[in-house]
């Protein structure tokens, strides 16, 4: 079986290093390889659950190295679906301007699924793809920008379908066949099937532009999920750290005061 191989270096880091690695959330929490020269421990946000390695360090420069078995199982567990209807800061379903544009979707339409799926068509039609960063869009930025990366359509397709009261969120993690490999996408819980549905509006978008594979109810080609849920908080040693999205390695380095200093990074990935 395939795995995804990431290797983290950095050099110039602060007094005190926190680093959180993330860990896919169907592989029993652990990757099937650590090369590292540091001990961690297993934490989770306290939100959503989404697991990480965290490292701490004095040590001026690191090297991790984790490999990742590729699962064809994407389903990224059945954590409770209430928690999945809250309005944040990254997700703003409690907008006027979304739930007016819920309203209007909505018009004349009945169940979970077809609301997904008007709400789905909409979001493909009118955000285009555009200036991809690393950060993630806020679903207010996508509906006012238009033009954004996977994450703008996915933060914008699960705030119209929180206004509908249908339990959505945003997913993140690495699609193999991706440029970029960082990939978001959506899921919407469907309560007749008790499962979540996957939901990649910036393939359908993209079409034949993309070697992705996936569309509304569907993903075919590889992907390792690293996290569910917006604006997650980070816990450690004396240190919460507030992020958006948890995707790739977050890396904190302080110097004696406390205050986060600048750093070197440099991410390689490859599938083995």
């Amino acid at each position: 079986m395939k795995k995804l191989k990431m290797n983290l270096e950095l050099s110039n880091l602060g007094e005190k290093t926190h680093i959180w690695f993330p860990l896919p959330q169907l592989v029993c929490g652990e990757p099937k390889e650590w090369l590292n020269p540091i001990d961690f421990k297993i934490v989770a946000d306290k939100k959503f659950g989404n697991q990480s390695a965290y490292f701490i360090t004095n040590e001026p420069g690191i090297r991790i190295s984790a490999a990742f078995l590729l699962s064809d199982n994407r389903e990224s567990g059945n954590k409770n679906p209430k928690i999945f209807l809250q309005s944040n800061p990254m997700v703003q379903s409690d907008s006027p301007a979304i739930k007016n544009i819920a309203k209007y979707l909505f018009s004349g339409v009945s169940g979970d699924n077809g609301k997904a799926k008007k709400c789905f068509d909409w979001v493909i039609g009118y955000l285009e793809y555009a200036n991809p960063i690393r950060g993630l869009y806020s679903s207010i930025q996508a509906l006012t920008d238009r033009k954004v990366d996977c994450g703008g359509f996915s933060t914008l397709l699960v705030a119209l379908l929180r206004a509908a009261k249908i339990p959505a969120r945003c997913v993140f993690g690495w699609a193999v066949e991706s440029k970029y490999g960082y990939h978001a996408w959506a899921e919407f819980f469907d309560k007749k099937k008790h499962s979540w549905i996957p939901c990649d509006p910036s393939v359908a978008h993209l079409g034949n532009r993309t070697k992705l594979d996936a569309g509304f109810g569907f993903i075919n080609d590889k992907r390792v999920i690293f996290s569910v849920g917006e604006d997650l908080e980070l816990t450690g040693d004396n240190i919460k750290w507030n992020i958006p999205l948890l995707q790739s390695p977050v890396v904190v380095p302080l110097d004696d005061n406390g205050i986060p200093t600048k750093f070197f990074e440099r991410l390689i990935w490859s599938v083995v």
